[in-house]
């Protein structure tokens, strides 16, 4: 084994351990694959969900009592934050996924330079984090907006 590499002994559990290293990069990376699952979570049950509604509300048979049963889960209180809290993820995943790929693309991670102790990370670095604070601050809004539009 070379010097200074690990072996990787946590396999995908270390997927989701944003705690080392503890930065905030790394949490939001934690998120991206969280709100990820999620929103795939919500997309699956959203399917299943409007398969229920084939019928219409004047349907005959099993789709009539089907689309009422459907409409009294989704359209309560439970249901509205449930679909506020979706909005709050999928603009989050959205933002941050630019984020990410700006950074894969080089865009975002500076000029190499001679590494020197104590290593400084680059400028840009700021601006990564800059950019997460922008996915959270406009998640939270656009979640308000939701809220707002289904309360109000």
């Amino acid at each position: 084994m070379e010097k200074g590499r690990e072996r990787n002994r946590r396999g995908i559990r270390g997927w989701f351990d944003p705690t080392v290293p503890n930065n905030l990069e790394r949490w939001a990376y934690f998120f991206q694959r969280l709100t990820g699952l999620g929103i795939l979570a919500y997309v699956i049950g959203h399917i299943g969900d409007t398969s229920f509604f084939v019928g219409g509300p004047f349907g005959t048979g099993p789709n009539q009592s089907s689309w009422s049963f459907d409409l009294s889960i989704t359209e309560n209180v439970v249901g509205h934050l449930i679909l506020i809290f979706v909005v709050l993820i999928v603009t989050f995943h959205g933002i941050n996924g630019i984020r990410l790929i700006l950074a894969e693309l080089g865009i975002m991670v500076g000029k190499p330079s001679k590494i020197e102790y104590p290593y400084r990370p680059s400028s840009l670095r700021s601006v990564q984090r800059h950019i997460i604070w922008v996915a959270i601050v406009l998640a939270v809004l656009a979640a308000i907006w939701a809220g707002s539009i289904l309360f109000g």
